[in-house]
């Protein structure tokens, strides 16, 4: 019966197919890409700087953080961290970089980190404040644009172990924020940033470096602004004590008859001052935490004192560099407050009220030097006509009335 037979061989063929199928090669699973020696370097890096001894200084949150649980931080906390969480998301990856740190301990359930104890965090006082800029170096000579902060870490990477790097910036007409093309790098040891800074023809580009002690860098710069005060002491013929900063005046010769109103948010009272304190003392020592100070009300021998900033809302990123509001001036700590609503309107309505005052008698006094030569064309020289602006003022724009 071929018929017969013809049917069957398809049925048999049929019961064979499904036992190609039951195959014991195991199915092909994607390989797990194994990160990169540079990946891991970096996050080793990023996560120490958030631990370490500058960081926390400032860092707010972290402070809080490591209080609430042995120093132990969770690692979905650590996740919230843009920068780290830019460079991986994946736990296991973050671990693996922190394996080789001697600075960070890693918990044995693996979901939490912390500041290994064998390196507690130090007491930031004024001693320490003096130790951390015995190791710091003024650098300059770094273009002004196109630079960050990441290529600045990498270009001083082999000349040592880096803390911090702080760029330093000046507020442009529009009140951004601009590059200096200078910077403070604070080594870890005082011995590599003294073969740094003996080092000869360091470049970056085609530019040789200037490099100095960042405590000659400020010397030399207070030296350079009691030199100017002098001789404009010298040019007006008078000795001038207690005199108004010079952002102070600038403002006073730019600012119009109806007053624009000065920032909110940019008032700090200081409290707590010795009775030796100077403005350069506040400058100084604000200028360090990269303060864009307008004006420093204050005079020797009291004990408070205000320092208005530049730009709304610029004091308190200023008080977050703080610990609990304190920083020492003048060797002596000081308690930074933020002036808010009915005591800031006085605060900035007075100081207002004082610009106008210094404006209007530096105006008397070039009107009263121009009028004491007599003749000229009827009798009007030395008087400014009506209208027209000042020798330092900006031509205001023509108003048309009916």
């Amino acid at each position: 019966m071929e018929n017969g037979k013809d049917t069957k061989e398809p049925e048999a063929q049929k019961d064979a197919e499904p036992e190609k199928v039951k195959d014991d090669k195991p199915a092909d699973v994607p390989a797990v890409e194994e990160p990169s020696a540079e990946l891991l370097t970096k996050i080793k890096k990023q996560v120490e700087f958030y631990f370490g001894d500058v960081n926390m200084q400032r860092d707010k949150f972290l402070i809080e953080q490591v209080k609430l649980d042995d120093g132990w931080i969770p690692m979905t906390v650590m996740l919230n961290f843009k920068l780290l969480a830019s460079m991986s998301k994946d736990v296991h990856v973050i671990l693996k970089a922190l394996e080789t740190s001697d600075l960070i301990e890693i918990s044995e359930d693996k979901k939490k980190i912390r500041r290994t104890p064998k390196h507690p965090i130090p007491v930031f006082d004024e001693e320490y404040r003096k130790a951390q800029e015995a190791r710091t170096v003024y650098v300059k000579g770094f273009p002004q644009t196109g630079i960050t902060i990441e290529m600045l870490k990498t270009f001083f990477e082999p000349y040592g172990l880096i803390e911090n790097i702080v760029m330093r910036k000046y507020q442009d007409k529009q009140k951004k924020l601009q590059f200096k093309g200078s910077v403070f790098v604070q080594f870890t040891t005082v011995e590599d940033a003294k073969v740094f800074l003996e080092k000869d023809g360091v470049k970056y580009e085609d530019t040789e470096l200037i490099k100095k002690w960042s405590a000659d860098y400020a010397i030399g710069k207070a030296k350079e602004k009691e030199e100017r005060k002098q001789k404009k002491a010298e040019k007006k013929g008078e000795k001038q004590e207690n005199d108004v900063n010079d952002v102070a005046e600038a403002e006073a010769d730019n600012a119009s008859e109806k007053d624009s109103g000065l920032p909110k948010g940019s008032v700090l009272h200081l409290s707590g001052m010795s009775e030796d304190s100077t403005r350069e003392h506040i400058k100084e020592r604000l200028g360090e935490l990269d303060a864009c100070i307008a004006f420093v009300d204050f005079k020797k021998g009291d004990t408070e004192g205000w320092v208005r900033l530049q730009g709304e809302g610029a004091a308190q990123p200023l008080l977050d560099k703080m610990e609990k509001n304190q920083v020492i001036i003048n060797g002596k700590e000081v308690t930074c407050r933020l002036l808010e609503g009915e005591e800031e309107a006085k605060y900035l309505t007075k100081a207002k009220e004082e610009m106008r005052n210094l404006r209007q008698t530096k105006m008397n006094n070039r009107a009263g030097k121009r009028g004491g030569r007599k003749g000229g064309r009827g009798g009007q020289r030395g008087r400014k006509r009506r209208g027209s602006p000042g020798k330092d003022e900006p031509a205001s724009k023509k108003v048309t009335t009916d």
